[in-house]
């Protein structure tokens, strides 16, 4: 009798053990996904690729970051790069050796109420709920009011008991560069008219169209990008053009006073914000499709949106939409005003033709590329790819244009002090962001 027990528990046993491996075997991308998901942040995925472009051999070394993340953005510190993700964590890339860690800093979330935002519109939302609510970019600059750099972010921020939400711009002091150490955050500005989820219906909570970006223009101001949120007279109400709210405008911030004014304004989604060191202003702005810009930013300028725009209607793309007469209005974008001129407006400096999804830019103003000095160079989302650009500053117009292969969909884009360039990577629901760290092949 015991010996037929040890049998039968040596069969369950067998059976188990099968059982597990065979689970094992048809489950092993979710098994990795769940491993990815709770790696320490010591341990690191990296892989070089090699790409050419005109002037250089180009080696990107990619890294994952150790968490999931949307959106969020990259700035450097004393040649450091920090990482700052969409959740509001911070991180500092640190090189061991000839791999790369991220070092969690532990730094105090912002306070921008994206739990209860989820709890109550998840429902309603989906995933959109956590993926477009979150950090848009970071900054650390040393301004006249403070002894420290200071430490922003722009963000949306969720108010509760209107059940609405804005983009503002959080602030601290960098009390300790050595360990990264940080005072309490506090906002120093949120744009005005508060947004419901419903102000737009197709897409719902257009938050993807909330521009952020942040960057110093002197020593007591930053200037801010927003985005209309879909509000465009088309499908939802118009706010580009309208003077009483900051949507669609470039807004510049005194950091001290919290003073704000409309820098300028029919913007759509501006995404990309740079300052170079002739106080050239540049900008990268998503158009509908087939109309994405890059546009030279003057105070006061009016840019048109939505009334003028190089891009078209959605559906223009689209193979069911032919040339008979019913359908050729579904090409134009509806509220042009200017049969594509931009007569009456500012006009963009370039402007691309089908898909690009112009995310970040810089002027490059580094040593280490030397061929590309004084050169633009965006980063793109659809496109994955980085298009360099050759800007004639008497003429002011864009004489070459260069696009640099990167294959994956890019967020963000700096330079770091020593002049290489490094890019933030672009995910969905179930991956992680990479850095991507730019050097010359073989240097």
């Amino acid at each position: 009798m015991f010996i037929k027990k040890n049998y039968i528990y040596l069969l369950i046993w067998v059976i188990s053990v099968l059982i597990a491996i065979i689970w094992t075997f048809e489950n092993s991308d979710k098994v990795q996904l769940i491993k990815e998901k709770f790696k320490s942040n010591k341990v690191k995925i990296e892989k070089d690729e090699k790409v050419n472009s005109a002037y250089y051999s180009l080696t990107l070394k990619e890294v994952k970051t150790p968490i999931w993340s949307k959106y969020g953005g990259i700035e450097t510190l004393n040649n450091q790069i920090i990482y700052v993700s969409g959740e509001s964590d911070f991180f500092l890339l640190e090189r061991k050796g000839l791999r790369y860690e991220f070092k969690n800093l532990g730094l105090k979330k912002i306070n921008n109420n994206k739990k209860q935002f989820v709890r109550i519109n998840k429902s309603k939302l989906g995933d959109n709920a956590i993926e477009y609510f979150g950090i848009k970019d970071v900054l650390i600059k040393k301004f006249n009011i403070s002894q420290n750099k200071l430490l922003l972010v722009s963000s949306l921020n969720y108010i509760e008991s209107k059940d609405c939400y804005n983009v503002s711009v959080y602030q601290s002091e960098i009390i300790n560069e050595k360990i990264i150490k940080i005072s309490d955050w506090k906002i120093i500005y949120s744009s005005e008219k508060c947004l419901s989820i419903d102000l737009t219906k197709k897409p719902r909570f257009a938050a993807a169209s909330s521009g952020g970006r942040i960057v110093k223009f002197d020593n007591e101001n930053i200037l801010l990008s927003l985005g209309d949120f879909y509000a465009d007279g088309v499908n939802g109400p118009m706010l580009s053009q309208d003077l009483d709210n900051d949507y669609g405008k470039v807004i510049k911030i005194n950091i001290n006073t919290k003073v704000h004014e409309i820098f300028s304004y029919g913007h759509r989604n501006p995404q990309g914000l740079y300052i170079d060191k002739n106080k050239n202003i540049f900008s990268s702005e998503h158009g509908p499709r087939g109309g994405d810009e890059i546009n030279l930013i003057k105070k006061n300028n009016n840019y048109g949106w939505p009334y003028a725009t190089f891009g078209t209607n959605f559906k223009s793309y689209n193979p069911s939409v032919n040339d008979s007469v019913e359908n050729k209005t579904k090409r134009i974008w509806p509220l042009d005003k200017t049969n594509n001129t931009h007569k009456g407006y500012t006009r963009p400096i370039y402007s691309w033709g089908n898909t690009f999804g112009a995310s970040n830019l810089i002027v490059y103003e580094g040593n280490y590329f030397v061929k590309w000095n004084k050169n633009l160079i965006i980063s793109s989302l659809a496109g994955k790819q980085l298009t360099r650009m050759i800007y004639d500053f008497n003429e002011k117009r864009i004489v070459y244009v260069e696009n640099i292969p990167v294959g994956k969909r890019i967020r963000d884009i700096i330079s770091l002090d020593n002049g290489k360039i490094v890019l933030l990577t672009d995910v969905g629901i179930e991956d992680k962001p990479e850095i991507i760290l730019i050097t010359k092949t073989g240097k």
